[in-house]
């Protein structure tokens, strides 16, 4: 039986990948971004605070995008950069960590050497 990830990464590049061309990159991160003001179906108590704090998108390990999300931020949050494809080939990488301390990660190949 396959375990389901409670935070699906996804991450799609819009269109062909062309050596020394931008491509658009889109990271949808499946969190549900709680602000810790809302109240549970009861309206007694409030739901506890669960957002990602630090998101990090590299190229080949290089950071090409950092970001420090808020309660500002919706759930499932979209990201889209563009980066510019390597000529050794490349592989897009997305780390986040939330403030209880969970992590998640995903890595796509941009284009294979």
């Amino acid at each position: 039986m396959a375990t389901l990830n409670p935070h699906p990464i996804r991450i799609n590049i819009i269109g062909t990948p062309v050596v020394g061309q931008q491509v658009e990159v889109k990271v949808l991160i499946g969190h549900p971004m709680e602000t810790g003001f809302r109240l549970a179906d009861g309206g007694n108590e409030r739901i506890p605070k669960n957002i990602i704090e630090k998101v990090y998108i590299r190229l080949n390990q290089e950071v090409v995008m950092q970001a420090e999300l808020g309660t500002g931020i919706a759930a499932n949050p979209l990201f889209s950069i563009f980066v510019t494809v390597p000529a050794g080939g490349g592989l897009i990488s997305v780390d986040w960590e939330d403030d209880q301390g969970v992590k998640g990660r995903a890595e796509k190949i941009l284009v294979s050497p």
